[in-house]
């Protein structure tokens, strides 16, 4: 359903890294509520004794299994079986009842007995293949910061000229990132009233000159055009381009007559034209031939360092680092880094990045029957989330840190909104230490609980499904175009399982279901608004479920058993394959490439491998993913686009 690698791994839980296909993740996030609901209406009216299949325990009489299925003895859910009518194994290997090594619920061991990693991933093997030359539209926020460091962003007009296509999830996408339709029209529209803005500002205008404003100064002219150009296209004018832009100080009519009377004139055409220029808005990853390969400049790092760490352009100091030529040296780079990460802007950009990996914004406009669900509550609830991440990233913290952390932090609404009333006082957001009081990580955070539920009651094919494209990189069956999306009401006292539960009973939803339904369950202790709760509709909740296992697209024969979310969590926090696929998002996030006819996966590959390699080396914190990601080969050289 997302665009994920086609490209085959002998595994028994196949690592599939972020690709584009004709189902982007921004849109197959919103057919998900369309297959739950479809699905719904296969249950008949919710009524759990009137029709599917009831797990053991649940009460209720059930319908046959469908042909080739077995109960799951450990989960109690319908699996695969093999022709002995026992569920399905992976040549070589067998399950054991649930166990608990190193961390990880539901351990695998092979035909001798010995621990094998439920998600083994094949060998890595990297290699020197970069990816190809693009030109990268800046995004909206890239957009207006670029003329904010320029003009001052009280000069920046209101108006937003671009239109972000949002591709996997994310805002960054090379060739989705385009200017388009009207895009140009509002560009001019937006340079004519900057333009004007910044002439009538004097100290502006002097600054930009630097106080050199005789129209028939040939000088002026030529210092107004190279510090702006410098500033706007972040590198220096060529002869030609300078050329071209101090003849607008001298334009003439039809008749030769001067049209440009003052230096302002000429300055605000040189505004207007440098705003509108694709050397402004796109950001060029192109280089120059070298040794059959395409070496990027100093000034092209300098914009691809600070448009990925900040959302801003280079600063001064940046900026002296490429003409001092010292960006193609690993340890000036990774300086740069440190200098930058530590800036608020970066803070935006990380909180910005996990926001989308998780798709947690749906938080913000997810319609809640709750009143007391405000908007500042949720807002706090997507702190909460971007505040963990960072403190995991700023402390040295792993990518399982992010699923198995026992603290969090809370201002007093949102600490009194999860029953830890008088824990935290103010609005201050503080660091608190909630052990076993809540499920650990970013799983059992409101943001993601409430954000992927009804709008009052959970879900637990949307919960699930963010497990598989987002925290796994699973490719999922596609949404059966024949579904019927006509909702019946369930009937009061069905719990979210026991609806959910018959889906295993229907052919057109099953081939889905049975991988996200076991996995959704183990969330059922909390309800649609993310608190936890012990009973729903008057009966205990049941929170058992599993992981089963993917081998590419189709079932790999092994659920792992998990008791709840909690299990689930630290699941995670020891699993490759999650370590793989948030390498794989972060990568994406920072590079912008996803097209597969552009980027083979075979050649994404190398990168992704050397990114994983020297995150792996350094214990998987999440700086080192960040590390791996400034120093692999793709971030200063390039092949020549396809």
């Amino acid at each position: 359903m997302t665009g994920l690698s086609k490209a085959h791994r002998a595994s028994s839980s196949d690592h599939r890294p972020l690709r584009r296909s004709s189902v982007c993740l921004g849109a197959t996030l919103g057919l998900v509520a369309i297959l739950a609901a479809g699905c719904q209406s296969e249950l008949g009216d919710g009524n759990p004794t009137e029709g599917g299949f009831i797990p053991p325990g649940q009460g209720g009489p059930s319908t046959p299994l469908p042909p080739g299925m077995t109960i799951d003895p450990v989960t109690g859910l319908p699996t695969p079986a093999n022709p002995e009518g026992n569920p399905a194994v992976v040549p070589g290997m067998v399950e054991r009842p649930p166990a608990n090594i190193g961390g990880v619920v539901g351990q695998v061991w092979d035909a001798n007995g010995n621990n094998l990693p439920v998600d083994q991933l094949p060998a890595l093997e990297a290699c020197e293949t970069p990816g190809p030359q693009v030109l990268r539209r800046l995004n909206t926020p890239q957009f207006r910061n670029t003329l904010a460091s320029v003009f001052g962003a009280e000069l920046v007009p209101d108006s937003n000229p671009l239109n972000d296509a949002r591709t996997l999830g994310y805002f960054v996408d090379a060739d989705d990132l385009l200017v388009q339709n009207l895009d140009a029209q509002a560009i001019g529209g937006l340079s004519e009233e900057l333009s004007a803005a910044v002439v009538a500002n004097a100290g502006l205008m002097s600054q930009l000159s630097n106080n050199c404003t005789d129209l028939n100064n040939p000088g002026c002219a030529q210092q107004f055009v190279q510090n702006l150009g410098e500033r706007l296209f972040r590198e220096p004018l060529d002869e030609a381009r300078a050329n071209e832009y101090e003849g607008l100080f001298s334009v003439t009519g039809p008749n030769g007559e001067q049209l440009v009377t003052s230096f302002n004139d000429g300055a605000e055409l040189v505004i207007q034209a440098m705003v509108q220029s694709p050397y402004m808005i796109y950001r060029r990853e192109i280089g120059t031939q070298q040794n059959g390969a395409f070496a990027l400049s100093q000034f092209e790092i300098a914009s691809e360092l600070s448009y990925m760490l900040t959302n801003n352009p280079p600063d001064e100091e940046l900026m002296a680092a490429a003409r001092n030529g010292q960006l193609s040296d690993s340890g000036q780079l990774l300086a740069q880094a440190d200098r930058l990460i530590a800036t608020a802007s970066a803070e935006d950009v990380l909180g910005d990045f996990v926001t989308a990996w998780l798709d947690l914004d749906r938080v913000v406009t997810q319609v809640k029957e709750r009143e007391d669900i405000t908007p500042e509550l949720r807002e706090a609830m997507l702190e909460e989330t971007r505040r963990l991440f960072l403190e995991v990233y700023r402390a040295g913290g792993t990518i399982g840190d992010l699923f198995s952390a026992t603290y969090t932090f809370m201002n007093e609404e949102l600490a009194n909104f999860y029953g830890m009333n008088g824990m935290v006082t103010g609005q201050d957001f503080q660091r608190v230490e909630v052990g076993g009081a809540r499920s650990p990580g970013l799983l059992g955070q409101a943001s993601y609980l409430a954000g992927h539920a009804l709008s009052n009651n959970s879900s637990p094919v949307q919960r699930a499904f963010v497990v598989r494209e987002r925290i796994l990189c699973n490719d999922l069956p596609p949404v059966p175009t024949d579904l019927d999306t006509n909702l019946k009401a369930p009937v009061p006292g069905a719990t979210s399982r026991e609806r959910y539960a018959a889906h295993s009973s229907s052919g057109v939803c099953y081939s889905c279901h049975q991988l996200m339904d076991p996995v959704g369950f183990t969330f059922e202790g909390f309800d649609g608004y993310g608190l936890a709760r012990t009973t729903e509709a008057d009966k205990p909740v049941d929170t058992t479920g599993a992981l089963p296992l993917m081998n590419g697209g189709d079932p790999a024969g092994i659920s792992v058993p998990m008791a709840n979310v909690t299990d689930l969590s630290n699941y995670f926090a020891e699993s490759e394959q999650a370590r793989a696929c948030f390498a794989s998002n972060l990568a994406y996030y920072s590079y912008g490439i996803a097209n597969e006819t552009k980027w083979s996966a075979a050649d994404k590959a190398c990168t992704d491998n050397y990114i994983r390699q020297v995150a792996r080396d350094s214990g998987n914190t999440l700086e080192s993913v960040l590390t791996a990601i400034l120093t692999a080969p793709h971030f200063t050289r390039r092949v020549q686009a396809k």
